[in-house]
């Protein structure tokens, strides 16, 4: 995955209408994004926005500091990042909490490891904060000089930082180690590692690890893997209810080699599975064309490549002659909003607003808009549930506030917090949230979700079976709406898109 350190390129209104639909790049056709900031004198200030500066993962500030490329994986790792946290984070904070988280994050590293960590004490209340942080560099000196040879710099700076990152009490805000932000953009970049394809979850009622979703064609679909099994067992190691991060770590492998899984299926009781790992790819989309010309099209993540899958997927259908839209965006949590921008601009006229930025504490306050030229004149259903965030979300929003498309499933998970990601010299990172968005009307969806216009519950081992409730339902909704949509257009024409002002709205 690419480094994203790019500066915004600030450009007059004249040169940002004529490039709004740009595409840059090779073969991956980079999109480019009109973004609009408001100036301190108030005027709207253009910009043009590479997709990828926009946001490494979820959606990042765009602006990256010098001070990226001068992380070491030290010390200096631990206080660069709280300095920059102190900048940027969406909440004011408390200096005297992220120094005891740090202090904490350390003493646990050593505790994990098995090494000496008896030396190590709270920081006193007294300590002034301007000296909080030799105070942490004093312990973090003493505890590689006890340990010399035993534990690395990198280790305990990143067992500091997780500990600083808990104390910002935001779930969306993790520091990430070289091996777990590779595993990221793995993910978001399609795959290409050994694995056998599925996706797991932590069971909201049960907190035990299930499979919620299996790669088509993968090694564990030709084993018979389902959704909604149970894992109890990978090698026949057993799992707690909380570890599903190693569990993801010990599927993955390299391909030709076995794993196998203790599974709990509710049908069939428990059963052994042993499975030959393969390099796992899933394109992010997944299209067909329904009953009554209706084009499906299932976006499992908003990853690199989903704007250029999604326009293809597109022109698949038109050519087929697909008279109605049905987007599956169930069990998508999230992925990339510049992917998201672009699936929105397929669909939305130019110019519309898809999505604001706002943080009171930095003063952020940015509107992003619809690139390239006209949508299209088809009604449009989004599926979604409880596992569709972030920037399912941004795009279920604007689907619903611009061109009115129906969303049928189940309330959504209400994700409305922006991130920004910096790498680390190293291949770590750290995640962070900057911001909250808000729909074109200006809804704040944050711990709330979207609400459908259908509300259709279903548990999630009959999504894409004869026993889909939500797609039948959708199905049924979309061929009324494109039966009315003919009706009023034999009698008066195109009725065209729904326009939002974003500075009314704001």
């Amino acid at each position: 995955m690419k480094k994203y350190y790019y500066y915004f390129l600030t450009l007059c209104f004249v040169i940002a209408g004529a490039l709004g639909g740009f595409y840059i790049g090779s073969s991956r056709a980079v999109s480019r994004a009109v973004h609009e900031q408001e100036s301190k004198s108030g005027l709207i200030e253009r910009r043009i926005i590479n997709s990828d500066v926009f946001e490494p993962i979820e959606m990042a500030s765009g602006d990256s500091s010098e001070a990226d490329s001068v992380f070491g994986v030290d010390f200096m790792l631990i206080k660069k990042s709280i300095a920059m946290l102190n900048e940027e984070f969406i909440e004011d904070l408390d200096m005297r909490k992220l120094a005891a988280g740090a202090v904490k994050g350390m003493k646990d590293c050593l505790k994990e490891a098995k090494l000496d960590f008896s030396f190590i004490a709270p920081i006193p209340k007294t300590t002034p904060e301007k000296d909080l942080m030799q105070a942490v560099q004093n312990i973090y000196d003493e505890a590689m000089a006890r340990n010399a040879g035993k534990i690395t710099e990198s280790e305990l700076a990143y067992g500091a930082l997780a500990g600083v990152m808990e104390r910002l009490d935001d779930p969306y805000s993790v520091a990430m180690d070289p091996k777990r932000y590779k595993m990221l953009n793995e993910h978001m970049s399609g795959g290409n590692y050994g694995g056998i394809g599925i996706y797991l979850e932590r069971n909201k009622k049960t907190g035990r690890l299930t499979v919620l979703n299996v790669i088509p064609d993968g090694p564990a679909y030709i084993a018979g893997i389902k959704n909604g099994d149970v894992i109890m067992k990978i090698d026949g190691y057993p799992l707690k209810n909380t570890e599903l991060e190693l569990a993801s770590q010990k599927i993955r492998g390299k391909k030709g080699t076995p794993v196998t899984l203790l599974i709990d299926r509710e049908t069939d009781g428990i059963k052994e599975f042993k499975i030959l790992r393969d390099i796992i790819h899933e394109n992010s989309v997944e299209t067909s064309m329904k009953p009554n010309k209706i084009g499906y099209i299932k976006i499992s993540v908003f990853g690199d490549e989903t704007g250029r899958e999604f326009s293809d997927a597109m022109e698949k259908l038109e050519a087929e002659g697909a008279e109605g839209l049905l987007l599956d965006l169930r069990n998508n949590s999230g992925g990339f909003v510049s992917s998201a921008i672009d699936v929105c601009s397929r669909l939305i006229d130019a110019g519309a607003l898809i999505v604001s930025v706002v943080n009171p504490r930095t003063g952020r306050n940015e509107v992003y808009r619809a690139y390239g030229g006209e949508g299209v004149d088809i009604p449009i259903a989004v599926l979604v549930n409880g596992n569709s965030a972030s920037a399912s979300e941004i795009t279920a929003g604007a689907l619903k506030d611009v061109v009115s498309a129906k969303i049928i499933g189940e309330q959504t998970y209400g994700k409305a917090a922006v991130q920004s990601i910096r790498e680390f010299k190293d291949g770590g990172a750290l995640k962070f949230t900057v911001a909250r968005y808000l729909t074109p009307k200006g809804v704040d969806i944050d711990k709330k979700g979207i609400t459908p216009d259908f509300t259709v519950k279903m548990d999630n081992k009959y999504m894409n079976t004869e026993n889909d409730a939500q797609i039948k339902k959708a199905l049924s909704v979309l061929k009324r709406e494109m039966t009315d949509s003919k009706s009023s257009s034999d009698s008066s024409g195109n009725p065209g898109q729904n326009s939002i002002d974003p500075l009314r709205d704001l």
